[in-house]
């Protein structure tokens, strides 16, 4: 699920394109190891992932994004304690997942995502929200983390968690829908995508993309800035 490198991916900058992204979807996508050995049909004993792991929950990911398919498309679980993190405190003990990535940039990236508990338990929006924050406050040259709400569509608020990574604005927007765990996952670059403005606009744009796919109108820009609170309040 995360960003693959293009051709010339041993470059230093796509190095730093694999940097910049790491916090933003390290928590649900780099740290189980996509492996073709990865039997999603045994206990989990250990985080993988793989294309066509969890079909059912590809299914639910957008087909596309800018008019294009996904780059990738994969799914996989964790169960580790450290890649459960937050999520751990939950009483969540399998978390399965499945995403799409889009590059739009030659260092920037878009994740649509979607989380599910393999418990009987149903995920809380709020877990998710804290997962990622809890991750990119731990995350090296990371220079800040804000968290709020964002207006997904009418009806539907979701939780925005913005993170300024070294030389990346990293969005992650999280929402339920129909009992469901939706993500956007947004990295662009600040060379790439020069302010903070435009990739606000990507970030709309990713969170659209999950409203066609679910058979909603998109939103479109929307010049209110989302509400904002503190890191860690409630």
């Amino acid at each position: 699920m995360s960003p693959r490198p293009r051709p010339g991916s041993g470059t230093p900058r796509a190095r730093r394109f694999a940097a910049f992204v790491a916090i933003l979807l390290a928590a649900a996508t780099l740290l189980a190891a996509c492996s073709s050995d990865f039997d999603p049909s045994s206990p989990c004993t250990s985080d993988g992932r793989k294309a066509g792991a969890y079909p059912d929950l590809e299914a639910r990911i957008p087909t596309a994004f800018r008019g294009g398919p996904p780059t990738t498309l994969d799914s996989g679980r964790i169960c580790s304690t450290d890649g459960l993190a937050t999520l751990k405190g939950h009483g969540v003990d399998e978390l399965h997942y499945a995403g799409g990535v889009w590059n739009t940039a030659t260092q920037s990236g878009v994740s649509l995502a979607t989380f599910a508990n393999a418990g009987s338990a149903a995920l809380s929006a709020d877990w998710v929200a804290e997962y990622y924050q809890s991750t990119a406050n731990g995350g090296k040259n990371v220079n800040s983390v804000e968290a709020g709400e964002y207006p997904v569509a009418p009806g539907i608020v979701g939780h925005k968690v913005d993170v300024l990574n070294d030389e990346s604005y990293q969005s992650i927007v999280v929402w339920e829908r129909d009992g469901r765990i939706e993500i956007a996952l947004i990295a662009d670059f600040i060379r790439d995508i020069q302010t903070k403005a435009a990739h606000e606009a990507v970030v709309r744009e990713a969170v659209d993309a999950w409203l066609t796919a679910d058979g909603l109108p998109p939103v479109g820009p929307d010049p209110t800035p989302p509400a904002r609170v503190s890191p860690g309040s409630s």
